[in-house]
């Protein structure tokens, strides 16, 4: 009977502890954290750098440890490159009728379809000069004189080339006095453009005896 007394007991006691264990847990938790061993002061110390040094292992070589790039070799140069000159327009016939385009002065428009001097202008890229008549110089004018009328021919030769569908023709005879270029009679409905300058004043026949235009 003591027996059974007893083990009635200990149930009881374990159902008890059960029910209240989070309290029990609570209360011997100073005395479960006094059997831990201590842990020495040397080994705290040693643990950090323990894991420092596991990490540095871990980390990949850093780019200082790259392989170094041999020079080059002595006396080796590169090949030169040579230069690419800019394409030359190449002076084609421009012989023909309904020659048309907008002029402008040289120096804004690129050499092309432009006007130099009351009797040479550009055209497709091709120096043209008038074969029939000689204009006054703006460059190198003798006097003020010239220099004015040079100009004058210079803007209405601009306007006439600009005006309408011109053609261009040849002259077998141009005078000693030709400028270097292509030769060519500039006419409008069978009349010569230079003829036009020449009644106004502002240029003179080629082949006839030229004088100065200065008084």
């Amino acid at each position: 009977m003591t027996s059974w007394l007893v083990m009635l007991g200990l149930v009881a006691g374990g159902i008890a502890l059960y029910d209240n264990r989070a309290a029990v847990l609570k209360e011997m938790a100073p005395l479960l954290a006094r059997d831990k061993p201590a842990v020495s002061r040397t080994e705290a110390k040693a643990e950090p750098r323990r894991q420092r040094e596991e990490t540095q292992a871990a980390r990949p070589a850093s780019n200082s440890a790259k392989t170094p790039v041999p020079p080059a070799a002595v006396g080796v140069t590169k090949a030169a490159v040579p230069a690419t000159r800019p394409a030359v327009a190449v002076a084609g016939p421009l012989t023909g009728e309904n020659f048309s385009g907008k002029f402008y002065f040289c120096g804004t428009s690129g050499l092309d379809n432009c006007v130099m001097s009351g009797d040479t202008f550009w055209y497709k890229k091709t120096k043209v000069v008038l074969a029939d008549i000689a204009a006054p110089r703006t460059d190198g004018a003798a006097c003020q004189q010239e220099r004015d009328r040079g100009f004058a021919a210079k803007v209405r030769l601009k306007d006439l080339l600009s005006s309408g569908r011109f053609d261009l023709e040849t002259l077998k005879t141009a005078g000693p006095g030709a400028a270097p270029g292509i030769l060519r009679v500039a006419t409008r409905d069978g009349r010569s453009l230079g003829s036009i300058l020449v009644s106004e004043g502002l240029a003179k026949p080629r082949m006839a005896r030229q004088q100065g235009w200065c008084p």
